[in-house]
C-alpha cells in the first residue's frame, strides 16, 4: 500500500483493480455503509483510497466476498445494516480511545473487574474481591472480620487504598458511574490531558475511601461514585477559577448531584432497595474533587500569569 493525499490528509490504496471494472455499486455500497472513500483512474487501474488500516481492510474483504459471490450489491440494504454499522462501531470507538484514552481505561477497567462484585449478595467472595477491598475481609461462621487499617499499611499493601474504585455491585451500579465519568471524565481529559485525569481519579478515589471508612467503619464499599463526585467538584471549581476554559458542565448537572448527596445522607435512597450508599465515599470525593480543581485551576493561572 502506498499513500496518497485527500481532504488535506494522507490517505490509503486499500484496493487497486483494472479500470474495466464498474465499481459504482461497490461505491455506493461503501458510502451507504458510512465509509468515506475515493476512486481514482491512476494509469490502468483504478483505486479506492480510505483513511485507515482498518477500513483498507474491511474494503478488500468485501470486495473479496463480492468477487466470490457471498455479498451480492444488488441486496445492499441488509448488507450496509450489518458491516457498515460494525465499521462505523468501530470507527467510533477508535476515535474515542485516540481523544480519551483515560476516561475509557476507568470504565474499562470496571468492567473487566465486574463479575468479582456480583458474589456479594450470596457472600460468596473471590480472592481477587478480598485483595481488592478497602481492608482484608474474612468471613467466618456467618460473622465478617476486617483487618485494620494500620495492617494495610504494615502489610504494604497500598493498592487496597484505591482499588475499590474498580469493584461493583450490581449493572445498574456499573452503567450509571460509568455513564457519568464518560460525561464528566472526557471533559476533564480534552481540556487537561489523560495524565491529569488519572490523578485526579487517584486522588478522588483515595479522599472517597478513607472518608467512608472513618465516617462509616469497616465494610465492603466500591465503584467509581466517589470518584464521579470527585470530577464534578474538579468541574465546578476550575470552571469557576478558569472561566475562559470553562468544562462547560450543565449547571443542572450539578445541581442534580448535590441533591442526590444530601438525599443519600438522610437514608431515603437507601428504602428504595438499591442497596446502601457509601455516602462517605461520595462526599469525600467531592471534597477532593474541590482541591485538586483548586488548585489545578491556581497552577493554570499562575502560568498564565508568569510564562515560560
Amino acid at each position: 500500500m502506498f499513500a496518497h493525499l485527500f481532504w488535506g490528509c494522507s490517505l490509503i490504496n486499500a484496493l487497486e483493480i483494472p479500470s474495466d471494472i464498474n465499481l459504482a455499486a461497490f461505491s455506493q455500497f461503501l458510502s451507504r455503509g458510512g465509509l468515506k472513500h475515493r476512486i481514482t483512474e491512476e494509469g490502468l487501474n483504478q483505486v479506492v483510497w480510505v483513511a485507515t488500516d482498518m477500513e483498507a481492510s474491511f474494503v478488500q474483504s468485501a470486495f473479496a466476498q463480492v468477487q466470490s459471490g457471498e455479498l451480492t450489491l444488488g441486496s445492499v440494504d441488509s448488507a450496509v445494516d450489518s458491516t457498515g454499522m460494525q465499521l462505523q462501531l468501530a470507527s467510533r470507538f477508535l476515535s474515542a480511545l485516540r481523544q480519551y484514552p483515560a476516561t475509557l481505561a476507568l470504565i474499562l477497567i470496571s468492567l473487566v473487574f465486574f463479575p468479582i462484585g456480583m458474589g456479594v449478595d450470596n457472600d460468596t467472595f473471590s480472592f481477587l474481591f478480598r485483595q481488592m477491598m478497602f481492608l482484608a475481609t474474612e468471613k467466618i461462621a456467618g460473622q465478617y472480620y476486617f483487618a485494620s487499617l494500620a495492617y494495610t499499611f504494615e502489610s504494604g499493601q497500598w493498592w487496597r487504598l484505591l482499588t475499590p474504585m474498580f469493584v461493583h455491585f450490581s449493572v445498574l451500579h456499573l452503567v450509571f458511574n460509568s455513564l457519568w465519568v464518560w460525561e464528566i471524565g472526557r471533559r476533564i481529559e480534552f481540556e487537561n490531558g489523560a495524565a491529569s485525569l488519572m490523578i485526579v481519579a487517584m486522588v478522588t478515589s483515595l479522599a472517597s475511601n478513607l472518608t467512608q471508612f472513618f465516617m462509616a467503619g469497616p465494610g465492603l464499599f466500591g465503584g467509581l461514585s466517589g470518584v464521579v463526585f470527585g470530577f464534578l467538584g474538579y468541574s465546578l471549581i476550575w470552571s469557576r477559577l478558569v472561566p475562559a476554559r470553562s468544562l462547560r458542565v450543565p449547571p443542572g448537572i450539578y445541581i442534580f448531584m448535590l441533591v442526590y448527596l444530601a438525599i443519600g445522607f438522610t437514608g431515603a435512597i437507601d428504602l428504595l432497595g438499591m442497596g446502601s450508599l457509601a455516602n462517605g465515599a461520595h462526599l469525600g470525593g467531592l471534597i477532593g474533587g474541590l482541591v485538586t480543581g483548586g488548585l489545578a485551576a491556581l497552577l493554570a493561572r499562575a502560568q498564565r500569569n508568569h510564562p515560560a
